[in-house]
């Protein structure tokens, strides 16, 4: 199984490397792969994402990814967001795989992922966590649609999840959900209950904390800040950090 995550920025944090540590820790065996647009300088954190056996560190290639319109699209895009998302629908339309956001962390084993994995939670389809296989039809739809974008949407922030949403949702056959609790049972809008509460953590297999709000946590987080605070994302992160350590991670 290929897992592929995204990167473009200098403020590569220690939530970050607990997202792509904790999918490698879980997937034992998978290609965890993290793409790289803008590389984090002089980051202890990415260094040491550098050194996780199992991860490699790609920058990102985009002339064997997209098409030439695409390739000129992507430095019109006014979000990361945006350009992050036609990157993992990039990669997973050329080699199929899991992608995830680096704002998840991964709590139980990845090794039973259904080769198909999309997840809706009544308003959208998940780009945040999603499994496709290389070729899949609604892939190339989309890169298809993006190829099309109105520039009007470039100033939209929730553009490319909604043309998603609707291209999943229409795409003929018809695209079989995943159980979105089994997977991402806290949703996302409960990113600050995450942090400053304790929550139960049964069948949680993937928590997603909307790093674009969880931020004000993450940004300052590190080991004895999740020994010290008693909420979700720490009882999580714990032992985690046991194995790590135990590993030589």
């Amino acid at each position: 199984m290929n897992i592929f995550f995204y990167w473009s920025g200098q403020e590569f944090d220690f939530s970050h490397f607990l997202a792509v540590a904790s999918a490698a820790r879980h997937a034992p065996g998978a290609d965890v792969v993290v793409v790289v647009d803008e590389r984090p300088v002089d980051n202890v954190h990415f260094e040491r994402v550098q050194r996780l056996p199992g991860v490699t560190v790609e920058p990102l290639s985009l002339g064997s990814l997209v098409s030439p319109e695409l390739r000129r699209l992507y430095p019109r895009l006014r979000f990361v967001a945006h350009r992050s998302d036609l990157v993992r629908l990039a990669l997973l339309e050329k080699y199929g795989g899991l992608y995830l956001d680096t704002d998840t962390l991964t709590v139980r084993d990845l090794s039973g992922t259904p080769e198909v994995l999309l997840l809706e939670d009544g308003k959208i389809v998940y780009l945040g966590c999603f499994a496709l296989p290389a070729g899949h039809p609604v892939l190339a739809t989309m890169l298809t649609a993006l190829e099309a974008m109105p520039e009007a949407d470039l100033d939209v922030h929730q553009s490319i999840i909604y043309t998603w949403t609707h291209i999943v949702r229409d795409h003929s056959p018809k695209v079989t959900f995943g159980d979105l609790g089994a997977y991402i049972p806290v949703h996302w809008k409960s990113w600050e209950r995450v942090f400053t509460e304790r929550l139960p953590v049964d069948g949680i297999r993937i928590l997603h904390h909307y790093g674009h709000f969880s931020h004000r946590y993450t940004r300052t987080m590190d080991e004895a800040w999740i020994h010290r605070n008693d909420c979700l994302f720490s009882d999580l992160a714990r032992p985690l950090l046991s194995d790590l350590h135990a590993l030589g991670w």
